[in-house]
């Protein structure tokens, strides 16, 4: 019999090949994104150079994020027989193990898809033409340098957040928790999409990529011994 961890992790695998799928095969960014950028002022919805939302939105959760991983992380290299680490070892390692890794999955996806950002675009007041993973740049199109904006990276931090509904004790305080991180993540990804760094089929992937990451590594990570 599948267990239900299984059934998890193959509907989220099967959710992110339908993303993929949808909007690379699509123009459903684009639809959505030309709500998000004003033609005739060749600007976009949310201001980039504003100092208070990169502040917050960027920076800050950045900081946050560094300072949070980097605390999971000595709790989970600390003393396994303690109580209180050695009744939740299990949890604590796949949480550090995903706050580590699933940013690092997103950045690394940057590294190699060559994807523009709408903002780089030419429909968007740039000078790129718009490619998705399943074609190629125009034969005349000449790129200086490899650009990285596939999937959406910096929304990683916040959809990261939601291995830490596996601390919690009960199913609905994890849904609250989970609710939250992915809210966050949302949050974040939509202010990157208002400034005309991502497109939406951007973040979902990113988001999928978190729960799948998640899923596989609470599946992988020996259970703690009774």
């Amino acid at each position: 019999m599948v267990s239900h961890s299984t059934r998890l992790i193959l509907a989220v695998c099967i959710a992110l090949i339908a993303s993929v799928a949808i909007f690379e095969l699509t123009t459903l960014d684009l639809v959505v994104q030309n709500f998000l950028y004003e033609s005739q002022g060749h600007k976009w919805l949310i201001d980039r150079d504003s100092a208070w939302l990169k502040r917050l939105l960027y920076d800050g959760i950045k900081q946050i994020y560094i300072a949070l991983t980097l605390i999971v992380l000595g709790v989970a290299a600390g003393n396994p027989s303690w109580p209180p680490i050695r009744s939740r070892r299990h949890e604590i390692l796949v949480v550090a193990a995903a706050l580590v890794l699933i940013p690092l999955v997103a950045n690394g996806l940057k590294a190699v898809t060559n994807i523009p950002c709408p903002k780089d675009l030419a429909l968007y007041g740039g000078n790129y033409p718009h490619v998705t993973l399943f074609t190629a740049y125009p034969s005349d199109f000449i790129q200086v340098e490899r650009i990285r904006c596939y999937p959406a990276g910096h929304a990683s931090g916040g959809f990261a957040l939601m291995a830490l509904a596996l601390l919690a004790g009960s199913g609905r305080r994890q849904l609250t928790i989970a609710s939250a991180a992915c809210g966050l993540g949302w949050v974040v990804g939509f202010y990157k999409m208002g400034i005309g760094d991502h497109f939406l089929g951007h973040t979902v992937v990113t988001m999928l990529l978190a729960m799948l990451v998640i899923l596989v590594l609470d599946r992988v990570i020996p259970s703690r011994s009774p």
